[in-house]
């Protein structure tokens, strides 16, 4: 899942201009964004709505439940959401770029039991954007 993480970020590089790819661009992707995102949305507000909600489908080694699929349309709600000129505006492709790969950070926590990949290729993926 992590390679498929990666690759995704990298195409999504090719297709998409990331930003320069500055020294203090590179701190900060490699430190803060995943460490911040991960901790709130894969950690709080995944086990909060896994336990509040708890039917599970077994699915690619995880038990998948709403907690999962409604803790990545928030984190995609999250990014999708914009002011522009001081008008709110919502971008439907950058909410999908967002919550679909994060699907595959849910499994690595999930499968993992840890939020330590997550934060790593969240960071690993956002260094990419930067780069390619």
């Amino acid at each position: 899942m992590t390679l498929v993480y990666v690759a995704m970020f990298a195409g999504l590089a090719l297709l998409f201009d990331g930003g320069s790819g500055d020294a203090e661009a590179l701190a900060f992707q490699l430190s803060l964004p995943g460490l911040e995102e991960e901790l709130f949305y894969r950690g709080l507000i995944l086990l909060a709505l896994n336990e509040a909600l708890r039917s599970r489908v077994r699915f690619l080694g995880i038990d998948w439940g709403w907690g999962a699929l409604l803790s990545c349309g928030l984190f995609g709600l999250a990014h999708a959401f914009t002011t522009a000129d001081a008008t709110p505006a919502f971008d439907a492709l950058y909410f999908a770029l967002t919550a679909l790969p994060s699907l595959l950070v849910v499994w690595l926590r999930e499968r993992s039991g840890s939020l330590l990949f997550p934060v790593l290729v969240h960071n690993a993926g956002n260094s990419l954007m930067l780069f390619l």
